[in-house]
């Protein structure tokens, strides 16, 4: 069985912790897919230029799908994969397995229907490597600024992963009171409440894509989702 590992850009701040976190749930055949929010934010504010967020996803034109580059390969993906391999993961760094269409609407260079190379992958992982995968695909005229939760669900649907878990810095998805929910098996009905906005409305909707793509079982924090058959 496969796993896949959801890193987002506030754990990867520091390197060191993002892999202790990674080694503490990764157990045999394990993908990671890495974000890198925070640093792209950092990144843009060097710039001077605003970040807008629609929906919980970045609006991206072309100074800031160079910043999004330059922060995800420039600096969050070469500082997890070195420090994946000296603490003695056998990392490889895989950017181009993903590809996406341009969304429609005012995200501009964002991509939607994210898929991932399955068999190129799978050649990594038959190796006994470690693929570690960029949030930033491949569109047919540019490169794209995806979101991680839904480049995490292509992945696992890909390799179709018998688990999907995101590290987040958030304890799981809370209710309307701030208690954290344990278990769901409906993320489509949580989308719909209320009490869920901002960053975790991508986050829940790649929930349900990688539940409805096969995924059986996915963790949100401490909040688990399982596919009833």
């Amino acid at each position: 069985m496969t796993k896949v590992v959801k890193v987002g850009g506030a754990l990867l701040e520091n390197p060191p912790k993002a892999v202790e976190e990674i080694r503490r749930v990764s157990d045999g055949r394990t993908a990671v897919v890495h974000g890198g929010g925070v640093q792209i934010t950092r990144m843009l504010e060097r710039m001077s230029v605003r970040s807008v967020f629609i929906e919980g996803l970045r609006v991206t034109d072309e100074s800031t799908l160079a910043a999004v580059a330059a922060a995800l390969l420039g600096e969050v993906h070469t500082a997890l994969v070195r420090e994946l391999r000296q603490q003695q993961f056998p990392a490889v760094g895989m950017f181009g397995l993903v590809r996406a269409s341009k969304k429609s609407g005012p995200w501009g260079l964002v991509g939607t229907n994210v898929c991932a190379d399955a068999a190129g992958l799978n050649a990594i992982l038959d190796a006994g490597h470690v693929p570690v995968i960029p949030t930033l695909a491949l569109g047919d005229n540019s490169l794209l600024n995806v979101n991680g939760d839904e480049t995490a669900a292509a992945v696992a649907i890909a390799l179709q992963s018998g688990e999907l878990l995101f590290l987040t810095d958030v304890e799981g998805v809370k209710n309307g009171d701030g208690a954290v929910i344990d278990r769901s098996n409906n993320p489509d009905e949580l989308l719909h409440a209320a009490f869920v906005s901002g960053g975790m409305i991508p986050k829940l909707r790649a929930v349900k894509a990688a539940m409805d793509g096969g995924v059986g079982l996915v963790r949100v924090g401490r909040t688990v989702f399982e596919r009833t058959l």
